[in-house]
């Protein structure tokens, strides 16, 4: 059972990843164009860090809401950090 879990856990942490670095690559062919959409690009830059918090969070075995709120996932990881520092 626990090598289906961390199968799963990789599939689902593979899955972020690869989603947020697809984000950056859009941000990044946007930024080149002459006629380029700053809000686009920045769109595409938080959705990259939401996607890698995310899957830093399951490494983490921390269970998160669907949001799109990058400070919530922040304070998700600065609470299991204070915890597991006796805070």
């Amino acid at each position: 059972m626990a090598k289906f879990y961390m199968r799963k856990k990789i599939d689902l942490i593979k899955n972020w990843l690869n989603k947020a670095e697809k984000d950056l690559l859009s941000a990044e062919h946007e930024i080149t164009f002459a006629d380029k959409v700053t809000e686009s690009i920045c769109f595409h830059c938080q959705q990259a860090v939401e996607k890698f918090l995310k899957a830093y969070l399951i490494y983490l075995d921390i269970p998160f809401p669907k949001t799109h709120e990058i400070s919530e996932l922040i304070i998700r990881i600065e609470k299991k950090g204070n915890r597991s520092r006796g805070y």
